[in-house]
């Protein structure tokens, strides 16, 4: 498959993908089911001219589109010798 968007067996969500694909931007079936909803996760440094681009193409494909922020920054991943003593030691505990 290389770099071709994985097919999720529904011709609209083969198309989701495609054309977030078209704009370096990663979708997936979301798993919630009942609708075939697919979610687009972004990165903190993407293009705000590529989110726009490709919500244009999806609007233009039928699709309806919904932003939100997930509140958090994700995983990060610490080294330990980053972490104060505090911390070291609650981590300890567990």
């Amino acid at each position: 498959l290389g770099s071709q968007p994985r097919p999720f067996g529904h011709p609209s969500l083969d198309r989701l993908c495609q054309v977030t694909a078209s704009h370096g931007l990663h979708s997936k079936l979301t798993g919630a089911g009942g609708g075939g909803c697919g979610i687009t996760l972004l990165r903190p440094d993407t293009s705000p001219l590529a989110v726009e681009a490709a919500k244009r193409d999806l609007c233009a494909c039928g699709f309806e589109c919904w932003e939100t922020n997930i509140g958090a920054p994700g995983v990060t991943l610490h080294s330990s010798s980053s972490l104060n003593a505090e911390v070291l030691h609650a981590l300890s505990k567990s």
